[in-house]
């Protein structure tokens, strides 16, 4: 038994081993570098002071977030540095320059969960305000078809005698779809529909467009219809770089008007005053220089997905046929880079005038820093568009950054397959990811002029780019709220991504361009023992003209539904109430919204009862849960304590049992 024993604690020894040594591959201990941000009173001999003691030498500065990045010359170690500097008054905090890597799954794919069959979905299809169709049964009479017609509030337009089918008007500001199903109740009506709109899809000639299943799936061709993109719309590639050559990427990468132009390209003068020398087309953070060269393909594929060149013949095509692709390169040829040159590209890419910015990058815990720099985009009106990882693992318990810092600019992208299922290797989080985009086997462009297929998250999140900066170019008067509330409300949702996604669904390109209200981010409440109430209910519905009324509908078990208006409560956000309700009571609700135009557009139901809340019990969470912000340390420490603590009843069991026994 004592022998046991000692293997079980020698095993347990060598499993925590493992998870430190793990932890430390991948933490920030190995980089040299510290952010240290000082209070807006610290003096400056009392900095000099404090990074002299600690041999410190400072490298570069961030005006916008007050944060200063130093080399650590001494032999102190990194978390020496910041202990002594936090301990310091006039500190605020410091932090390593953590590690980030490329969020690209380079090795060969696992396979996915088997996924269920693909149901056919009702889609929401475009169709004329104010009219229908509508054909009715042999054999009806003309004064009982009038008769209905009059009732109804509907006049005929046209007739199509060969067919039976008359195209009709509606006189008054019924809703259409509203009008369509009291038709199609009517015992003499054979059918009744809206008058659908038709167009015709652009196809691009780029020969292997017919390989980009990620495309036809967010229904990029219909969106095309209506737009193909505006170089004026600049989306910043926070990466390994741009290949700014390649054929199908040349026409669209940026070009810094303040340095470019009488030969300022190349002149060794900072000709628009920012303080980067000869940026005429973005900045390689990495090596200092203005080339942001892609050396690993990881970039060069990102922005072909946003917006290789469309319908030129050649290679591929990206969500946007134009666009302007700001080279950002912070990552270096393995794929690798630091906090603080990432908080560099972050700040570079918001003060040049980007309106996304593409990460398809994380690693390292949390940094204050990197959420300030996020911030810093936010008030400038810049969407910060995140990869949620590629771990299999749930981000609203072990979060992944930069996609999940809780700032409102912030949108974390799952990876889905070709079959519409959530990527064997995504990440997700009902809570902290916001929806899913094709990111299994796809083709792009890579460095060097060629091609490939890559998998991972990295290629989901630039379709959500490419997306975003397409709607701006349809509406380019959107804020960044705006571009969001559009493409988060005008997902796919499917089973498969109802519990792995905030939306519950999948990028939709061509209905994010859509002319009726949108809704976004509607109140999931969750069950609750508050009989008092009330439950609120919130909103976010967008209009391409303007909302006359938003509406909360709700039934409770047994009782009669209910609809009541819904209050302004801020810019394009809307607040409804539901009253408390007795113990037992299911409520099931959604909301709806009607623009000026009498376009109407329900919401998905949301169900929950005044009943114990879910996800208790003595499963819901592990007996041991380390609030390790590093997800590597996170991960290993939780696994090996929590087998251990799952093996214990039984080692004690058979220790009883043994000591039974020779009783």
């Amino acid at each position: 038994m004592q022998v046991r024993m000692r293997w079980i604690l020698l095993s347990a020894v060598l499993l925590a081993t493992f998870a430190w040594y793990s932890s430390y591959l991948f933490s920030s201990e190995s980089q040299h570098r510290v952010l240290i941000k000082f209070s807006e009173n610290a003096r400056p001999d009392q900095i000099d002071s404090l990074t002299t003691a600690l041999g410190l030498e400072k490298v570069k500065s961030f005006d916008e977030i007050k944060v200063d990045v130093f080399e650590i010359k001494s032999q102190y170690s990194m978390s020496e540095v910041i202990r002594l500097c936090s301990a310091a008054a006039f500190v605020e905090y410091a932090e390593p320059s953590q590690a980030a890597r490329a969020f690209a799954v380079e090795e060969p794919v696992a396979a996915a969960p088997a996924e269920e069959p693909l149901a056919v979905q009702a889609e929401t299809a475009e169709f004329k305000p104010g009219e229908v169709i509508i054909k009715f049964k042999s054999g009806v009479s003309d004064l009982a078809a009038a008769s209905l017609l009059s009732e109804v509030g509907i006049q005929v337009r046209k007739r199509f005698a060969e067919i039976g089918v008359s195209h009709c008007t509606i006189s008054s500001n019924k809703d259409v779809l509203k009008t369509v199903e009291e038709c199609n109740a009517n015992t003499n009506v054979e059918y009744a529909e809206p008058n659908y709109i038709y167009r015709a899809s652009i196809i691009p000639n780029d020969p292997r467009f017919s390989s980009l299943y990620g495309m036809t799936m967010i229904q990029a061709p219909e969106a095309w219809d209506l737009q193909t993109g505006s170089k004026s719309v600049i989306v910043g590639v926070i990466d390994t770089g741009v290949d700014v050559g390649h054929e199908d990427l040349a026409a669209n990468i940026w070009q810094n008007p303040g340095e470019t132009g009488g030969g300022k390209e190349n002149n060794n003068v900072d000709d628009d005053g920012n303080g980067y020398v000869d940026d005429f087309r973005g900045w390689d953070f990495v090596n200092n220089d203005n080339n942001p060269l892609d050396d690993n393909n990881h970039g060069t594929h990102v922005s072909g997905t946003i917006g290789a060149v469309g319908n030129n013949s050649k290679g591929v095509v990206g969500v946007n046929w134009n666009v302007s692709i700001m080279g950002l390169k912070f990552l270096d040829g393995n794929g690798s880079g630091t906090t603080d040159d990432a908080l560099e590209a972050i700040l570079y890419g918001a003060n040049m005038g980007a309106k996304i910015l593409s990460n398809s990058w994380g690693g390292g815990g949390k940094s204050q820093a990197l959420e300030d720099a996020i911030k810093v985009a936010r008030d400038k009106g810049v969407v910060f568009v995140a990869a949620a990882g590629n771990d299999f693992s749930n981000n609203d318990r072990a979060p992944t950054y930069p996609s999940n810092y809780e700032v409102e600019n912030v949108v974390s992208v799952a990876a889905n397959t070709s079959s519409d299922g959530l990527a064997g290797f995504s990440n997700f989080g009902k809570i902290t990811v916001d929806l899913s985009a094709p990111g299994n086997n796809i083709l792009s462009t890579i460095a060097r002029g060629q091609y490939d297929t890559f998998s991972g998250t990295s290629m989901a999140t630039p379709h959500v780019s490419g997306a975003m900066a397409l709607v701006l170019a349809q509406y380019p008067g959107l804020t960044m709220q705006q571009v969001i509330i559009r493409v988060l409300g005008s997902v796919d949702r499917k089973a498969a991504y109802a519990d792995k996604v905030l939306t519950g669904g999948r990028l939709n390109v061509f209905k994010a361009m859509s002319t009726n209200p949108i809704i976004a981010r509607t109140t999931h409440l969750e069950n609750t023992l508050d009989e008092a109430g009330p439950y609120v209910v919130e909103a976010d519905i967008l209009d391409d003209s303007a909302v006359q009324s938003a509406t909360l509908t709700y039934q409770i078990t047994g009782q009669s539904t209910v609809t009541v208006n819904m209050a302004a409560a801020g810019t394009d956000h809307y607040r409804g109430e539901i009253p408390g309700q007795t113990l037992g009571s299911t409520i099931v609700y959604f909301v709806s919204a009607t623009d000026d135009a009498g376009n109407n557009t329900q919401d998905n139901n949301f169900t929950f009862s005044i009943a114990e809340p879910t996800g208790g019990g003595c499963c819901g969470k592990p007996p041991v849960d380390f609030e390790v912000e590093n997800p590597y340390l996170r991960t290993s420490l939780n696994t090996v304590f929590n087998i251990f603590f799952f093996a214990l009843p039984f080692v004690v069991f058979k220790v009883r049992s043994r000591r039974r026994k020779k009783q």
